[in-house]
């Protein structure tokens, strides 16, 4: 199996298809399942070459149990990792949720290794530091009572899951997801002043009802020529996230305007 590794750790990666490079990026409880079930991959690799990637602390990558080990600079480390390991120089980025914010921190870090970024669900903040998120709790209790308590928990939390997302689920570890959320909640910094320099060509969408994303989304697009926002109606986070029809037509319509720009 193909992994790339940062300083040690262990990064799980795939590639399909063919032309300009795409790499896609999920959010926390996720892994390469979440393109490739739910159409995004087939609708890209006819086109591009699509690279996908296991984050650490998710699929077959590396699980490390301590908070440190997800330093947002580590995780944009991980993409750079694979880009190097494929023989990839620039590439477009598609992030989704924690895969956003990673996509912000390689426009701090290595602007110069993107040709575009996209993303979806997600802002430059930081989070707030308050009362553990409900997801948080989930797999916190997961550590003291097994995985049948995280998929219970999350559960009630959503109110259904799919198969699809179960089995994503049940192929974590509990305490690196604790290590992960903890880290997210209490130490990730805000990048804003860093995403307001962003010279990229980027596409921005969020479900309406993920209010915080939506509105950044909204206002940068508003505010920056070179930013598009799309707003997917009546969708939450999670919703929003896996809105493959909805999403992917405006995904190929940005990219394939970029390339006629650079014919």
């Amino acid at each position: 199996m193909p992994f790339a590794s940062n300083q040690g750790t262990k990064i799980y990666y795939e590639v399909e298809g063919q032309g300009p490079p795409i790499i896609l990026a999920h959010g926390a409880t996720g892994n390469i399942s979440f393109w490739t079930g739910y159409g995004f991959v087939d609708s890209l690799k006819d086109k591009y070459w699509v690279i996908l990637f296991d984050a650490r602390g998710h699929g077959k990558s590396d699980k490390p149990h301590e908070a440190e080990h997800y330093d947002y600079r580590l995780m944009v480390g991980d993409v750079i990792a694979v880009m190097d390991s494929v023989g990839v120089t620039k590439t477009h980025y598609w992030g989704y949720s924690m895969g956003g914010f990673v996509g912000f921190g390689l426009v701090k870090h290595f602007p110069e290794r993107l040709l575009s970024l996209i993303i979806g669900g997600q802002t430059p903040y930081a989070k707030n530091k308050g009362e553990p998120s409900a997801l948080l709790k989930v797999f916190r209790r997961g550590v003291q009572e097994g995985m049948e308590a995280v998929v219970d928990g999350i559960r009630t939390e959503m109110g259904t899951i799919t198969p699809q997302y179960e089995e994503r689920l049940r192929g974590l570890d509990p305490q690196a997801m604790v290590a992960l959320l903890e880290y997210t909640q209490y130490q990730r910094p805000s990048l804003e002043d860093d995403a307001l320099q962003i010279e990229l060509s980027c596409l921005f969408y969020a479900g309406d009802a993920d209010v915080a994303a939506h509105e950044y989304g909204k206002t940068t697009a508003q505010q920056k020529p070179n930013a598009r926002f799309i707003s997917l109606p009546g969708l939450q986070h999670s919703d929003a996230g896996d809105a493959t029809e909805q999403i992917m037509p405006h995904v190929l319509s940005f990219l394939a305007g970029l390339e006629e720009h650079t014919r």
